[in-house]
Formats: C-alpha cells, structure tokens, sequence
C-alpha cells in the first residue's frame, strides 16, 4: 500500500509542478489574468492547497528547474499558519475574503479638528 501512496504523492507533486509552471508563465510572464484565474480555479476544483502553489510560486527562482522546485516544495508544510484566522487569499480576486470587519455605524462621532470650532 506504501507504493501505491508514494504513486499518488508522485502524480500530485507532478499536477502541482505543472500547475505551478502555467500559473508564473501566465502571471509573470504575460501578465493574463483571464489565464490566471482560469488556473486558480483549476485548483480548487482539483482540492489542491493554494498555499503550496504560492510558496513554489514565490519561493522557486527557476520554474523550469524540477530539482530546485522539488527542494522547495519539500520545504512547505501544510497546514501551516494562515495569515489572519477565518480568512483566505482569493488570488484571483486579489483580494483577502471571509469574515469582514464591521464597516457600519461608528459608535462615536468624529473628532474634532484641533482649533476649528
């Protein structure tokens, strides 16, 4: 069973490499943003962690070069500590999403501007 594991481990290290590639070639490269989200989404159908793809992304000088991609993926830790609890990076979107800080009524009135009635 230990094999036929290591085999999953192989294909998904594979699909995330490619991934990888296509995601500097289509955001670096050619700036495509079309491309790019069409990619992000590629990977959230396909449940992987857009962590990983982010840190090989912003971590690997050269994307052509599977044995310096394969050290720094095997540097990332999933599960690590997400920047802000209950919130996520929507790459696409470039934006963070999730639970928003109140923007609604203030519970105290402006202060005033020093020396203006």
């Amino acid at each position: 069973m230990a094999t036929a594991q290591s085999f999953a481990d192989r294909k998904e290290r594979q699909l995330v490499f490619r991934l990888t590639r296509e995601m500097a070639e289509a955001q670096f490269a050619r700036a495509d943003r079309d491309r790019s989200q069409r990619l992000w989404q590629e990977v959230a159908a396909l449940e992987l962690d857009p962590e990983r793809i982010i840190h090989l992304l912003y971590g690997v000088a050269d994307h052509a070069d599977s044995a310096e991609m394969a050290l720094i993926d095997g540097s990332w830790r999933p599960g690590g500590p997400s920047p802000r609890p209950g919130r996520w990076w929507a790459p696409g979107l470039g934006r963070l999403m999730g639970r928003g800080r109140g923007g609604g009524h203030r519970s105290a009135p402006p202060a005033a501007t020093p020396g203006c009635p």
